[in-house]
């Protein structure tokens, strides 16, 4: 697995959206800075509450010269039913068997039944978040994508698709769930971003 790297140019992908079509960071190219948000999509609660913070700051990130796509382990059929349901404001792609993920650099980790099994009920025992982009009921069949452990990641591509700044990381750790980083430090390397 090799990591994106900030500095150098961001590999290229194309992945069917739910609001139709198939978009990838080229189609950005030459044109707007791109953020390329990585996470477990709506079924996630904590996705969800990061959803609408992106959506309460796209108006920034857009003044900043930026657009906002976000990769998720969704499948077509349900990424289509949340872009009809819910207002999410940004191409919400799919990427059900992490391809996208690994090419990026993104861990996929496996670990045994009750490891999962422990995660789930720890789950069960959490205050879920309010989410302003709603608050859809997770489809059964989704709980694997949401229980998986993977990376969540932020990445800034600047108009000629070069990877400016990096967060990512694991969803969970001993010290809980890990936090997006706040839109003044996405930003901060939008502002700095060559504007040709």
């Amino acid at each position: 697995m090799a990591e994106v790297e900030v500095g150098r140019h961001a590999p290229t992908f194309r992945l069917p959206a739910g609001q139709g079509g198939e978009i990838g960071p080229a189609d950005y190219r030459g044109r707007s800075n791109l953020v390329v948000w990585f996470t477990k999509g709506m079924a996630c609660p904590f996705c969800r509450t990061q959803m609408s913070q992106f959506a309460r700051g796209l108006g920034r990130l857009k003044a900043a010269g930026a657009e906002v796509i976000q990769v998720t382990p969704t499948k077509l059929e349900r990424a289509r039913f949340y872009v009809k349901n819910f207002p999410i404001p940004f191409p919400y792609l799919c990427d059900p068997d992490l391809t996208v993920h690994r090419e990026w650099g993104l861990g996929v980790r496996s670990h045994s039944l009750l490891w999962y099994l422990q995660k789930f009920q720890a789950g069960s025992k959490m205050t879920m978040p309010e989410a302003e982009i709603g608050t859809p009921k997770t489809n059964f069949a989704e709980l694997p994508s949401v229980l998986r452990d993977t990376d969540s990641a932020v990445f800034v591509l600047d108009r000629q698709g070069v990877v400016r700044y990096r967060n990512s990381g694991a969803y969970m750790s001993e010290h809980g769930l890990r936090e997006m980083p706040s839109l003044d430090e996405i930003l901060r390397p939008l502002q700095e971003a060559p504007a040709s």
